[in-house]
């Protein structure tokens, strides 16, 4: 070994110490993060239950709890509910317990989200509450069908989706998400195929149904959205990009056009109506 190869090993020996405590130290922290953010979404599913609402959990700790090894961590940010007939409760329950609703981004697009923000340290700081998970362009997706297998989730007042039903929220939610993270949509896949065990016949024939098979084929394959669009503020014309590129993401441009013009007559509503 010569001096400079010599030095290298040295040096990395010097550094490793250092490196495999640091290491230690995220872990612990995220670990702490983890544990934290359960104790508010338990605390919050006790809110949900003195009210006898049961609202479904979807992507995020649903995914943790049926697919992810115990000693995985998964950190998640906000809390992601679907709700059908039952919003209005959900939404007063939460307003009740010192929540505030974000400005809608549309009044008259019935399906947008509807954001909750408080401050408490008891509780989650951000939610939100959804009757369709789709951004912009909806599929034609049975949400009330989804709503009916969905299953005890073993924490109280909420429910998680059937296995199958998760796996494809979870690559609706990945396909038009403007956050998109493809490290975590791996591991969300890994693990849901191998621990979740969904039968993928079932996966596909939906996925089909739904409109969605593309965006599955897309994403199993490694094909992920454009997130060029993302860079500096939102503007028009990026979000025209946006919904650009949501077009070929979709089984069908004839759905996804009418999909468009309901969408783009609620924000018409929206400027002559304010």
């Amino acid at each position: 070994m010569n001096l400079e190869s010599h030095r290298a090993v040295k040096d990395a020996v010097e550094v490793l110490p250092s490196l495999a405590s640091h290491l230690q130290a995220e872990r612990h922290d995220a670990l702490a993060a983890s544990m934290l953010y359960e104790y508010r979404l338990n605390e919050l599913g006790k809110e949900f239950a003195s009210h006898n609402l049961t609202p479904m959990i979807v992507k995020g700790q649903a995914i943790v709890d049926l697919a992810y090894p115990s000693d995985e961590i998964r950190l998640s940010g906000d809390i992601d509910l679907l709700v059908g007939n039952e919003g209005e409760q959900v939404a007063a329950v939460l307003k009740e317990i010192g929540y505030q609703e974000n400005t809608p981004h549309s009044r008259h697009f019935q399906f947008s989200e509807r954001g909750f923000f408080q401050n408490e340290q008891r509780l989650p700081s951000y939610i939100e509450v959804h009757r369709c998970l789709d951004k912009i362009i909806c599929r034609p997706i049975p949400y009330n069908e989804i709503l009916t297998r969905s299953k005890p989730s073993g924490r109280q007042g909420f429910r998680y989706p059937a296995i199958e039903d998760l796996f494809l929220l979870m690559i609706l939610h990945a396909s038009c998400d403007i956050f998109f993270d493809s490290g975590r949509l791996q591991r969300d896949l890994r693990f849901l195929i191998e621990n979740g065990k969904p039968d993928m016949d079932i996966v596909w024939k939906r996925a089909h149904e739904w409109g969605l098979s593309r965006a599955l084929r897309r994403l199993l394959n490694g094909q992920y959205p454009k997130i060029t669009y993302l860079s500096g503020e939102w503007s028009a014309s990026k979000t025209g990009a946006y919904i650009l590129d949501q077009l070929f993401w979709h089984d069908n441009l004839l759905t996804a056009l009418r999909g468009l013009a309901k969408y783009s007559l609620a924000r018409l509503r929206d400027r002559l109506s304010p």
